[in-house]
């Protein structure tokens, strides 16, 4: 099993949950959010485009300072702000650094990245991908106006990719039933624990779903 912990375990279907961050809350009131939402969840994901590197790099080392641990944190396009934290992976987004390059040039780091398809995604392992996050797979506010992303392609890259698979998009605790019944790895979570009145009670939900679908 890889550092991260990404590797699926044989014959066990867990679905994993990534709690993605949305850029709506600024840094100290992010900060207090995550450190108490970090503990049900199995990853988090600093998705947060518009703050400058700086101050991605000092929530970091609070969160990490107040107990978060390393290989649960996945910084969203910033390679550089990972590598001086001493972290081991980052998500690298659509639009960001080609990911063939960053492996040749990174040896041992780990890379997750988003697909729409199944080509995205098979070129995504070939490419040396330590996980796709497919989406979005559900009507989401995020997406106004954009339909979802057809569910039965993520079947077909279950399917065809070894690589961890996690979806996203408007998932809720109802809809993490129809991402087990596809196989799926994971489910990223941004609106529905960022956005939540009380977050700490939604990602509580959501962990508690996933550990009933799990004993299914």
């Amino acid at each position: 099993m890889c550092a991260s912990g990404l590797v699926p375990i044989q014959g066990v279907m867990i679905i994993k949950l990534m709690a993605v961050t949305d850029g709506a809350h600024d840094a100290a009131g992010l900060l207090r959010i995550l450190l108490k939402v970090h503990p049900y969840v199995d990853y988090v994901q600093i998705r947060e485009k518009s703050k400058p590197a700086g101050v991605i790099y000092q929530l970091c080392r609070e969160l990490a300072k107040e107990g978060l641990p390393g290989h649960k944190l996945w910084i969203n396009d910033r390679v550089d702000v990972a590598l001086l934290l001493g972290l081991q992976q980052a998500h690298i987004p659509g639009h960001g650094l080609p990911l063939f390059e960053l492996q040749k040039q990174y040896p041992g780091f780990q890379f997750g990245v988003p697909v729409h398809s199944l080509q995205e995604a098979v070129q995504a392992e070939a490419a040396g991908a330590a996980y796709s996050i497919y989406g979005h797979c559900f009507p989401t506010a995020s997406k106004k106006g954009k339909d979802p992303l057809p569910l039965s392609d993520l079947a077909e890259i279950q399917r065809r990719v070894a690589i961890p698979l996690f979806g996203i998009g408007g998932i809720t605790v109802d809809r993490l039933a129809e991402l087990k019944a596809l196989e799926l790895d994971g489910a990223a979570v941004m609106s529905g624990i960022f956005s939540a009145k009380d977050p700490v009670e939604a990602v509580k939900k959501l962990k508690e779903e996933c550990l009933r679908l799990e004993a299914i």
